[in-house]
């Protein structure tokens, strides 16, 4: 006999339309704030949207994209991507270059996908109110936030779409032998391919889903109907991608030992996914544990050994995917950074085949003690997720909360550290940087480099000078300095105008503040801290010639010319190059 409590879940979430409308609702809730987000993290999406409008201003430009790389580079990139591009003119018919409207769109991907993840499970077996209670989940769990926050990162949860769609549709042709789930299912593989390279291991698991789950017969014409199907569209991606410059992979057993060497990586991404509290942007490989992973697979062993019913097919079948969509992965990675960075976003569509995993599992006897408990239990994780998910779409707000974010959790990545010889180093902060490498000597330069060990140092060296004088404004401005040299912007912003709120008066707090300002693309406020810095010290040369850098950048070739001409009075060396410039475009 079902409990008051489940039938109430039923009538009021799971009859009819309803649950997915209530999962369009739950999935889009922790992820309404990005929509008062106007600014780009400078993190490839800035790139693709502004830096490249006239690709996407226009729905003309859709055939184009399927002749170029997404990053529209005319020898060819090494990202061939036409459905990202195509989803990018959709966003910009809405906003333009604002970011509302490809936030927008970013919502809207994520609401479908799990629509169709609901609609998926059902498809292979599980009951209505356990495919509602997984999905649910999905829609807020804190790992797929870098996928749905950061506009660079909707490529995977497109492709969800179009995988979801096409193992939908896949399902159905077997349990109806109708043409049009063929043709359906083709489509959605053909669109998956061209969204992301990944998609390509979408046919073995088809395949495996229906020799192993469903005990198809291997050489069955309809099976080989599929092969036929796949390889015509695998055919012609190929064709297009070649016409389109695109890198091809290099050498093919570099590629297989790059994909093995890697694979323990998957350790770490499955810790995330039960363990989604210590998250991260990109870390590189030296900056990744996989302890919490190990913890939790070891654990998942044991409760699927525990489990009542055992449904080992699509256990493995689960896991199969998850391994399966990770994999290419791990070889794009060397092929566009050294050292190699493992995004979060890349494990939104391995994701669902760790549900079809799980809920494979069964304890009912437990389910009969905790039944009326049970809604509530999911009650209070969803909602728990969900707040987790909704504070850490803040980290994705700009390219200063995005760069803290990405340097407090990838510390040994060489690229989050910033070269501190563009700012004018303060006295006590040149002078530690010195004491800590011997050079005590006072001809050396204040551009001495200090090693990312030694700047761990003089940060908590700072640090601990702050707690016992925190009122001090030079120290303030020392550790905002010391912050900016470990890509710390955010800790660095927040020293620098405290520095400032204590001593307003120093042109060359200013100064270094426009730096950090210039550094993080906030080219406003960097236009504003370099006039103040001139305001309190017109001799401040550096400052006219930053400023003339950033009006030539920003095509205010007037003004970039005079501050050109005023750094130039004051002794400053101005590079021929800019100079000659300027001139060409005031001329």
């Amino acid at each position: 006999m079902n409990s008051p409590e489940k039938n109430v879940v039923r009538d009021f979430f799971l009859r009819s339309w309803r649950p997915y409308v209530w999962i369009a609702l739950i999935a889009s809730l922790p992820y309404v704030r990005i929509l008062t987000f106007s600014e780009y993290t400078h993190y490839d999406d800035y790139f693709l949207i502004v830096e490249n409008f006239s690709h996407i201003n226009t729905l003309s430009q859709i055939g184009h994209a399927f002749l170029e790389d997404v990053s529209h580079q005319a020898l060819g990139g090494n990202l061939y991507r036409p459905l990202l591009t195509i989803s990018l003119i959709v966003s910009a018919q809405i906003s333009g270059t604002l970011p509302f409207g490809y936030h927008v769109i970013d919502i809207l991907l994520h609401c479908i996908s799990c629509c169709l993840l609901f609609a998926a499970l059902q498809m292979i077996g599980f009951k209505r109110l356990l495919s509602f209670f997984g999905t649910l989940i999905f829609c807020v769990h804190p790992v797929l936030t870098q996928a749905v926050a950061w506009i660079a990162g909707r490529n995977d949860s497109l492709l969800a779409i179009f995988i979801l769609l096409g193992f939908i549709s896949y399902i159905k042709f077997f349990s109806t032998f109708r043409t049009r789930w063929f043709f359906l299912h083709l489509l959605c593989f053909g669109c998956a391919m061209f969204t992301k390279e990944s998609a390509i291991m979408f046919p073995p698991l088809a395949l495996l889903y229906s020799l192993g789950v469903r005990k198809e017969k291997i050489l069955s014409s309809y099976t080989l109907l599929f092969v036929a199907g796949w390889g015509i569209i695998l055919a012609n991606w190929h064709v297009l991608r070649s016409a389109s410059m695109v890198v091809p992979i290099g050498n093919k057993l570099t590629a297989a030992s790059t994909v093995i060497s890697n694979l323990w990586i998957a350790i770490y991404y499955f810790g995330k996914i039960f363990w989604p509290f210590d998250l991260s942007f990109a870390p590189i490989a030296s900056d990744i544990h996989i302890t919490v992973g190990l913890v939790f697979a070891g654990l998942l062993f044991l409760v699927i050994l525990w489990s009542e019913r055992e449904d080992w097919k699509l256990i493995i079948f689960g896991f199969a995917w998850f391994i399966a969509f990770l994999i290419p992965t791990f070889y794009y990675d060397l092929v566009v950074h050294v050292p190699p960075k493992f995004y979060e976003h890349r494990i939104y569509v391995p994701l669902i085949g760790i549900f079809f995993s799980v809920l494979s599992l069964s304890f009912t006897s437990i389910e009969r003690i905790l039944q009326r408990i049970i809604p509530y239990i999911m009650f209070f994780i969803v909602c728990a997720l969900g707040w987790f998910s909704y504070a850490h779409t803040i980290d994705f707000k700009n390219s200063i909360t995005l760069g803290e974010y990405d340097a407090a959790t990838s510390p040994n990545d060489p690229r989050r550290y910033s070269d501190m010889s563009r700012m004018n180093i303060p006295k006590i902060l040149d002078q530690e940087i010195k004491t800590i490498q011997g050079r005590l000597q006072p001809q050396e330069s204040s551009s001495t480099p200090v090693s990312h060990e030694e700047l761990w140092k003089v940060l908590d060296d700072l640090r601990s000078e702050l707690q016992l004088n925190h009122n001090a404004p030079e120290l303030h401005h020392a550790l905002a300095v010391a912050y900016f040299a470990r890509g710390l912007f955010l800790s660095s912003e927040k020293n620098f105008l405290a520095a400032i709120q204590r001593n307003p008066q120093n042109a060359i707090i200013h100064y270094n503040l426009g730096i950090l300002y210039y550094s993080a693309h906030v080219e406003i406020k960097a236009e504003e801290a370099w006039q103040e810095a001139l305001r309190l010290d017109p001799t401040m040369g550096n400052a006219h010639l930053n400023l003339s850098f950033l009006y030539y950048e920003s095509g205010q070739y007037y003004s970039a010319w005079e501050h050109c001409q005023k750094a130039i009075q004051l002794g400053i060396t101005v590079p021929s190059s800019l100079v000659s410039e300027i001139q060409r475009k005031i001329s």
